[in-house]
């Protein structure tokens, strides 16, 4: 994806802010459900640019599709929320992503390295799901990742 322009990040600021309306929250109500602070919430409402984290805290917050915040950037007219069907493609609904992440690390280290020990695989896995989890791509520990 390229860089937003200006007009790209207003669109989704007004998508947020309607969708923020429709949920019936505050503005410090939906930084608080997404986990962000205040300033940093109020920086995707002002169109102003913010990291992908940020994005990914909004789309859980507000049960939209995982990459909806950024579809919308590449011109998206709409927000789909999980599940939803858009542009003849299906977002996915919210899984346990980490586990999902975990299966995933697993089948791709079998298929390049059937010999590793067990115990090795299952750190390897360990590790590459907490540096998700340190990216915002899968939520902090304890946290339901369905909507």
């Amino acid at each position: 994806m390229t860089t937003p322009s200006h007009a790209d990040r207003l669109r989704l600021a007004k998508l947020v802010i309607h969708r923020r309306r429709e949920l019936g929250w505050h503005k410090v109500d939906a930084a608080k459900a997404a986990g962000l602070t205040h300033t940093t919430y109020m920086r995707v409402e002002n169109a102003q640019p913010v990291r992908d984290v940020t994005y990914s805290a909004i789309e859980k917050a507000f049960s939209w599709a995982p990459g909806a915040c950024h579809a919308i950037l590449d011109g998206l007219e709409e927000a789909p929320l999980a599940g939803d069907i858009s542009g003849g493609a299906r977002f996915a609904p919210a899984v346990n992503i980490d586990e999902t992440a975990r299966k995933a690390v697993q089948d791709v280290v079998i298929a390049v390295t059937p010999e590793m020990p067990a115990g090795t695989m299952a750190e390897l896995e360990k590790g590459i799901v907490e540096m998700l989890r340190q990216r915002g791509v899968i939520p902090p520990k304890g946290e339901d990742s369905s909507p």
